[in-house]
């Protein structure tokens, strides 16, 4: 690292109109030109004004941001999320550096600060996600994981960083991609043979932005479900604490951050429980973008195809709702090969991969 760049952790200011929000406007800006190089669009940008209010703080998560400086400008970042409700020994962490100043140890002095804040804050595991676009040779100088399902590009800049720093690769998913169309028949027919299979003991609730109270913690504990239920590789994951109050600070923040949500639920009749779940979501800065997040069914109700109608079904609703959506993307591990095949069938469409790597700190 040039003795020109230091390191410094930094803290957020109150709002981003006053003169210490430069730096994070700065560091938002080298977020979206590396997220430009690795997806070669815009899709997965965000307003610095997103940026911060994800990072402001809650009862479930701490933030803590490290920004690489060269003289006034920012040309790295490491962001260091320590989970408070649960996963008590993990650690999120990510690095950025500027292309103009890769190769000179920079990765490497963020990283050791974010491994020294994660020691002191008790961590002794370390995970974080890289992305690369579809269209490497899967067969050949490729990471697999454990599983088996899956690969990354070996000598990706990426690979190369995290495997240097003693990272393993313990996941990879796919990202797939779907476009919008206004009459979609493909769809309609999907959930009509859904819901038509799935029966009469079976009904879709669904809400914008705000769960139902008298679901709310139905709701909650199938987010809780979801955050091990859904396969997770060599990752070393505990269940994720939900409750009504949990749910409601997602909404709030998703908010704050001018996004909205699509919610639908399926309800066992018989027992009156919600049995699963499936949630688009939309930021109005993006407003051609979706991204579909959580989709469950729980264990004892599968074999119904609940889970395609759900999403079939909410698919089906973004024209009507979000009408200047273009295209959804979605995220799935490799070796998913049920909600894979749900989602090809739906149309959806490889656009790139993620891989989820993890380093054992051992004694903290």
């Amino acid at each position: 690292m040039t003795a020109t760049v230091s390191i410094q952790q930094y803290a957020l200011p109150e709002s981003l109109d006053v003169p210490e929000a430069r730096p994070f406007i700065a560091a938002s800006d080298l977020s979206n030109l590396i997220e430009r190089e690795v997806w070669g669009n815009d899709d997965h940008c965000h307003s610095a004004q997103t940026r911060f209010e994800s990072s402001r703080p809650n009862d479930y998560e701490e933030r803590t941001t490290f920004l690489a400086f060269e003289g006034e400008g920012v040309v790295g970042k490491a962001v260091v999320d320590i989970p408070l409700a649960d996963n008590l020994q993990t650690a999120y962490a990510s690095v950025l550096v500027h292309p103009d100043r890769r190769r000179t140890g920079l990765g490497s002095a963020l990283y050791a600060a974010v491994e020294e804040h994660a020691r002191r804050r008790g961590r002794n595991t370390v995970m974080g996600w890289t992305d690369h676009r579809a269209g490497f040779d899967a067969a050949h100088d490729v990471l697999v994981p454990a599983t088996g399902a899956g690969a990354f590009p070996a000598a990706s800049l990426a690979a190369r960083f995290a495997t240097a720093h003693g990272f393993a690769l313990a996941q990879v998913d796919r990202c797939s991609v779907l476009p919008v169309e206004a009459d979609n028949g493909r769809l309609n027919a999907l959930a009509h043979d859904a819901a038509t299979t799935a029966g009469s003991d079976y009904e879709l609730v669904d809400w914008l932005d705000s769960c139902p109270e008298e679901l709310l913690e139905q709701y909650a504990q199938l987010r809780s479900t979801m955050s091990t239920d859904v396969p997770m590789g060599d990752l070393e994951w505990e269940e994720e604490s939900w409750d009504g109050a949990r749910v409601r600070e997602g909404e709030h923040r998703l908010a704050r951050e001018g996004g909205s949500s699509l919610v639908r639920a399926v309800l066992h009749r018989p027992s009156g429980r919600l049995v699963g779940h499936t949630i688009l979501e939309r930021r109005a800065e993006k407003p051609d973008t979706v991204y579909q997040e959580d989709t469950l069914v729980l264990s004892r109700y599968r074999g119904h195809r609940l889970g395609m109608w759900l999403k079939a079904a909410n698919l089906l609703a973004v024209v009507g709702i979000w009408p200047e959506a273009k295209r959804i993307y979605t995220w799935n591990a490799e070796e998913n090969h049920h909600m894979l095949a749900v989602n090809i069938e739906l149309g959806f469409a490889p656009e790139g991969y993620t891989a989820a790597w993890q380093k054992k700190l051992g004694s903290v």
